[in-house]
């Protein structure tokens, strides 16, 4: 497959604002009716706001002039004067629209508080949404995919980059909606005023508009770029403390904290470049509204004194002037940060947008009963990559109820075989049949149900021991994990910790050794008690008595199940039904252990090798 440079690729991606709508429609569902009211009474705080430089009007009239108040203020003035003792004088008056300045104020901000709380939640819900979203999905994206992703980067985009949904929602429709409507109200009230300051007014509005537009392309890749870099960030500390052991054992601190400072470095320059560019932004929209306020004051000051409007009308323009030109800053800032949270959407997407290459087919049927486990391969071939074919036209069959062992040279593609039983891939060629059923036409989740995995390296979680071995059957009743630990051979060590089986064991079982880690994965497995178990070298690393004893307990959850062995330490599989020899992903030999020590092939030669290297000075054939 052909990679576009990282140029083309974000060049290639859509508008801002066409991604804006998708998060924002794709997290909406179920926050209608919350974004609804909160946004109504958003608008109503915002009405009551154009209401404020009113009363700043007629007390400056009231004050610097000698003309008669508006009859409605007189009315209530009069009315008012009968509850509370401000009087029916000038200062009664300017009592009273001190009183309604207040009241607006108090409402206003009431107002805010709740519509912000219920705008707010319904952002934080949203991303809670999204992230649990993406994080389903990214569990069902290949292996290929997982492989080819650093852990830091996955964790980045499920925690960090969905709040990209709240920063849209919260920091950018909302503030729009009200900045829009605050503007129209505003434009209104100014043209009914003076419609030529109005119209300098709203031009100011238009040439800050042409600049925030201007400024979308470099704020969208700056802030893509911050965000890469932060993902590296993260990467880099996941690598680091998840191979804290080998940094401490090899002294190599140093050495991690260049690595770290030189990734935190690259995110640190980008920030800067970015809060640069915003920070110029916003002095050059400060500075056009400097003018646009030095204008209009100087055009309603001509105004005044020719006698064609009021001192309060200084007051009311000047308001307004201001109220306009605080929603158009809204905007602005709206904008960059639409243009920055989109930097996150578009990493979410990339994840959202990948397809699962394994699911399960429109005629896929599950299955409902135990399978027998008989397993064919017929002419299975497979590669990771178009042109490196990794398993070459393999045909096996394994009876039910038999074992099988694949043995081979490093990247004879013993695993990428065990990994096509359980569909982790699919073959490029051919097909593989359980009980004669192709794989393809089975779902994903009956079929895994009937196969237990036994891994060379034990999955364990940071949680308690009974909630680590429930893992494969979260059902399972507590005297059903208590058999599956005795059978693994796990229930004396688990009785010898301070809480038992409610001992919670740290990351990746930290706190057990290694043989007390292998148990529990078998406990695991025999809780499952599936017609078919893959076992990956699960002796790998064992001191000789352990050993021994989870071979013990191989064997017996071996009995009458299919079972596949990848091995590589050949004592383990000398009394398994049949062996399978694979060198360049081809099938080479097949027969049982012994039946395979008589011919002079290379299973011959790797038993020699470690049990009789005196014996073999041959190369591997």
């Amino acid at each position: 497959m052909k990679v576009l440079p990282a140029q083309t690729v974000r060049s290639a991606r859509p508008g801002a604002m066409r991604t804006a709508a998708r998060l924002l429609a794709l997290c909406m569902d179920g926050e209608v009716r919350t974004t609804g009211v909160g946004l109504l009474l958003m608008l109503s705080g915002s009405l009551l706001g154009l209401l404020q430089p009113w009363p700043l009007k007629y007390i400056m009239n009231v004050v610097a002039t000698k003309s008669a108040p508006p009859g409605f203020l007189v009315a209530t003035q009069n009315f008012i004067a009968h509850w509370l003792p401000i009087g029916n004088n000038k200062l009664g008056l300017i009592a009273l629209l001190c009183l309604a300045l207040l009241l607006l104020s108090v409402g206003s901000a009431a107002i805010t508080v709740i519509s912000t709380w219920l705008l707010i939640s319904s952002g934080l819900r949203m991303v809670f949404k999204l992230r649990c979203r993406v994080f389903e999905h990214m569990q069902r994206l290949p292996l290929s995919f997982h492989d080819s992703t650093t852990v830091g980067d996955s964790l980045y985009r499920i925690t960090w980059d969905t709040y990209s949904v709240q920063a849209l929602f919260n920091a950018g429709l909302v503030p729009g909606i009200s900045s829009m409507v605050t503007l129209v109200g505003i434009a209104v009230v100014m043209v009914g005023q003076d419609w030529e300051i109005a119209v300098v007014a709203l031009i100011i509005g238009c040439v800050l508009l042409v600049l925030v537009r201007g400024l979308e392309k470099p704020t969208t890749e700056l802030s893509t770029r911050v965000h890469e870099y932060e993902s590296r960030v993260s990467t880099r500390v996941e690598q680091t403390l998840g191979g804290i052991r080998a940094v401490q054992a090899f002294g190599r601190e140093a050495l991690e904290s260049t690595r770290f400072a030189k990734q935190a470095n690259e995110s640190l320059k980008a920030n800067l470049r970015l809060t640069l560019l915003q920070t110029a932004s916003q002095s050059g929209v400060a500075v056009l509204f400097a003018c646009g306020t030095a204008a209009i004051i100087w055009m309603t000051a001509r105004r005044v004194l020719a006698g064609q409007l009021s001192p309060g009308d200084i007051v009311l323009m000047v308001g307004y002037t201001a109220l306009l030109f605080k929603p158009l800053e809204t905007l602005s800032y709206t904008a960059s940060s639409i243009q920055g949270s989109v930097a996150g959407a578009h990493r979410v997407f990339e994840i959202l947008d990948k397809k699962p290459l394994i699911s399960d087919s429109p005629h896929a049927k599950a299955i409902k009963t135990p399978v027998l486990g008989k397993i064919e391969f017929e002419h299975v071939t497979f590669g990771y990559q178009p042109d490196q074919k990794v398993l070459r036209s393999i045909d096996l069959t394994i009876p039910a109820g038999t074992s099988v062992a694949v043995v081979g040279p490093s990247g004879a593609g013993k695993t990428t075989l065990a990994a096509l039983i359980l569909r982790f891939y699919d073959p490029v060629h051919g097909r593989i049949l359980l009980d004669g059923c192709d794989l393809r036409d089975i779902t994903l989740a009956s079929l895994r149900r009937q196969i237990a995995i036994v891994p060379q390296e034990p999955v364990l979680f940071d949680v308690s021991i009974h909630e680590n071995i429930a893992y494969s059957r979260p059902e399972a009743t507590l005297e059903d994990v208590h058999a599956a630990a005795r059978a693994a051979g796990a229930w004396d060590f688990i009785q010898a910790l301070p809480a038992g089986f409610d001992t919670v064991i740290g990351e990746r079982g930290v706190m057990l050794s290694g043989g007390q880690r292998q148990r529990l994965s078998l406990a695991r497995a025999f809780l499952k008690d599936a017609r078919i178990v893959v076992l990956d070298e699960p002796t790998t690393g064992l001191d000789a008595q352990t050993e021994a004893d989870v071979l013990s307990a191989l064997r017996r959850l071996m009995a009458g199940r299919t079972t596949i062995i990848i091995a590589h330490h050949l004592h383990t599989v000398r009394y398994v039904d049949q062996i399978i020899v694979l060198q360049g992903g081809a099938l080479i030999e097949t027969g049982t252990h012994d039946q395979l020590l008589q011919q002079d092939g290379l299973y011959r030669h790797l038993y020699n090798l470690q049990f009789h290297p005196e014996m073999q000075a041959a190369e591997v054939p």
